[in-house]
């Protein structure tokens, strides 16, 4: 994602602030906080779905009376759905969360209080919408298994790509027009 829009999401939301950079970490000999060194590993087209995500989480721990107690770990695509790793301020579990193709991935859930049950239900619902979200533009999307990995795509960011990988498929299948 462009870094004026991870701007807007830190100046809207807080909790969504990079710590140390990939270059600033790296002096230390270790990257120790992966938002902080690599940000948004999404297109530009969730922004708004990312921003969903914040403000639903912003305005549960403002139900709530409390502020917002979360550290965000990780923003990234994996198999064309958002992930949106955390965890609480006072509880790093070292493993955030481990991603499974089949959707049923295990997260580290550091207490079962209503609040952050409610939090841990925000960032599945908002996983779950990021498949109906073109990750390149943000227009109406769908979930594509047929490129080189899986990305959620409308069709007008979707058939350049799927062109690209149609000539791949068919350079790699033909040699000089014999069939190797």
């Amino acid at each position: 994602m462009r870094e004026e829009l991870e701007e807007k999401l830190a100046n809207e939301f807080p909790f969504m602030r990079r710590g140390n950079s990939y270059k600033e970490q790296e002096k230390s000999g270790e990257i120790r906080d992966l938002f902080g060194a690599f940000g948004c590993e999404v297109g530009d087209g969730w922004y708004e779905v990312l921003r969903g995500l914040c403000h639903e989480v912003a305005k549960a721990y403002e139900s709530a009376g409390l502020p917002v107690d979360i550290v965000v770990d990780r923003v990234k695509e994996k198999f064309g759905q958002l992930r949106f790793h955390y965890h609480r301020v006072d509880y790093d579990p070292g493993i955030h969360a481990i991603d499974s193709l089949d959707g049923r991935d295990l997260q580290a859930k550091p207490d079962r209080s209503e609040l952050h049950q409610e939090v841990t239900k925000i960032v599945q619902k908002w996983k779950i919408s990021s498949t109906t979200v073109c990750e390149s533009c943000g227009a109406a999307g769908v979930l594509r298994r047929d490129l080189r990995w899986v990305q959620t795509l409308c069709q007008q960011c979707y058939s350049p790509r799927k062109q690209k990988i149609d000539e791949w498929r068919l350079k790699k299948e033909y040699n000089d027009g014999q069939r190797i």
